[in-house]
Formats: C-alpha cells, sequence, structure tokens
C-alpha cells in the first residue's frame, strides 16, 4: 500500500513539475512577445502589446494566438521596412507577401489548438509537433526582437 502511495505522490509530483515548466516557458515566452512589439516604434505596430497578455486567457487564448502571430509578424515586416534615422531608405526590405516568423507561428498554434482534441492518436502527435514548431518560432521572433533593438541604436 505504501508503494502504491509513494508512487501516486510521485507521478502527482512529476505531473506538477512539468505543469510549472510549462507555465514558466509559457510567460517568458509571453514577455518575449511583449518586448519584440515593444521594441517596434508605434506607427508600426499592428498590434499594441499589452494585448499579447491577453493570450492568458483560457479558450479566448486559443483563439487569439493567431491574431498575435498575424499582427506581430506583420508589425516585424512594417518595422524592418521602415527608414532609421536621416534616411529616407529601409536597411533592409522584406516584401509585402513575406510575413516573418508567420508560418512557423500559424503551424505551431495550430498543432496546440489540434492537441487540445479528445483524440488520443492525433492529440500526441499534434502536442509534440506544436512543441517543436512554439520552439522554432520562438527562435525566430527572439532574433528578429535582437534586429530590431540593434537597429534602433
Amino acid at each position: 500500500m505504501d508503494d502504491l502511495n509513494s508512487e501516486a505522490k510521485t507521478e502527482i509530483l512529476l505531473l506538477l513539475l512539468t505543469l510549472l515548466v510549462f507555465l514558466i516557458s509559457g510567460l517568458v515566452f509571453l514577455i518575449t512577445q511583449f518586448r519584440t512589439l515593444d521594441e517596434i516604434r508605434p506607427e508600426n505596430q499592428r498590434l499594441s502589446p499589452p494585448k499579447v497578455w491577453l493570450q492568458l486567457i483560457p479558450v479566448y487564448g486559443l483563439v487569439w494566438q493567431f491574431f498575435v502571430i498575424s499582427r506581430l509578424s506583420d508589425s516585424i515586416r512594417a518595422e524592418l521596412n521602415s527608414p532609421v534615422g536621416d534616411s529616407i531608405l529601409p536597411e533592409e526590405s522584406i516584401p509585402a507577401n513575406v510575413r516573418p516568423t508567420f508560418a512557423v507561428g500559424i503551424a505551431y498554434a495550430t498543432c496546440f489548438c489540434v492537441g487540445i482534441l479528445p483524440i488520443d492518436t492525433i492529440k500526441s502527435a499534434a502536442s509534440l509537433l506544436g512543441i517543436i514548431f512554439w520552439i522554432i518560432y520562438w527562435v525566430q521572433l527572439a532574433k528578429y526582437k535582437r534586429k530590431i533593438t540593434k537597429r534602433a541604436k
């Protein structure tokens, strides 16, 4: 009986630890989205930075993340296509049909939405793919944030 109790306690502790890791990772990710938008000049922002936090609202956040991904991508493109300082030309030009971070962002958001479906075979694969796409998106987003920050100096 004690072994079963000990196993159950270990399982619960592991579950709570995993949940804590994902919660902290999620918050740091949202901070990255917020700070990226915050680095973008107001005239190029397609979304105000505080609206990133609406993704924390259960269920609503699943839908809102698609809007954040889309508008953040458009904001990055607008910022990088804007002139800096005295110049009338941008340092680099991103074509109108190119949306930085958009495709992989939509991929992670879609996988996360599919991952909550009660179909075990799809759920596992979608969740794993979602985590992979999420990490790739996060890395791309951080790269663009550094590029925008460096440009501003």
